[in-house]
């Protein structure tokens, strides 16, 4: 069965939330020093609730009725240092393993970068977590190229 794309509304947020939980234990599974939260995939929610469809975007992979995958986007301001630009970013993007190969993450990495372009952002980013070279591979794949690499230190 193929891989269906649309835009989403809060109604999905949800759904997504829950793709998202899998996100966040792949993420953790290669290292991630955040703290793990009891009722993240809710707050995960919430944080994006109050702008989506206006600042912030979010997508669905459908395979008949099931969510298979997502991708949440948002557009952010650069500081005036920095030329004051409106960013657009990624924030996260996960298709379940068994929808995987379909291309259902390029199909939303393509709808998202229609968007961005609609907005005329300057540029998108996106974040990897380190040891996620597929991932990485994948944003390589897409266009997008390294530009920033983050360390961080846990006190």
């Amino acid at each position: 069965m193929g891989v269906g794309i649309r835009h989403a509304g809060a109604e999905d947020l949800p759904a997504a939330a829950a793709l998202w939980q899998q996100l966040d234990a792949y993420h953790r599974s290669l290292g991630l020093m955040f703290p793990e939260v009891d009722n993240a995939p809710q707050l995960w929610a919430e944080n994006f609730q109050r702008t989506l469809g206006r600042f912030s975007f979010l997508w669905l992979a459908e395979q008949g009725s099931d969510a298979v995958g997502f991708l949440m986007a948002r557009v952010k301001q650069s500081p005036a240092y920095l030329g004051g630009k409106q960013i657009g970013e990624i924030s996260d993007l996960f298709v379940q393993p068994a929808a995987r190969g379909a291309g259902a993450a390029a199909q939303l990495v393509q709808a998202a970068m229609q968007k961005f372009a609609e907005l005329q952002v300057h540029s998108v980013e996106v974040q990897v977590q380190a040891g996620n070279d597929d991932g990485l591979a994948f944003w390589h794949k897409q266009g997008f190229a390294t530009d920033l690499t983050l360390v961080r230190k846990r006190l």
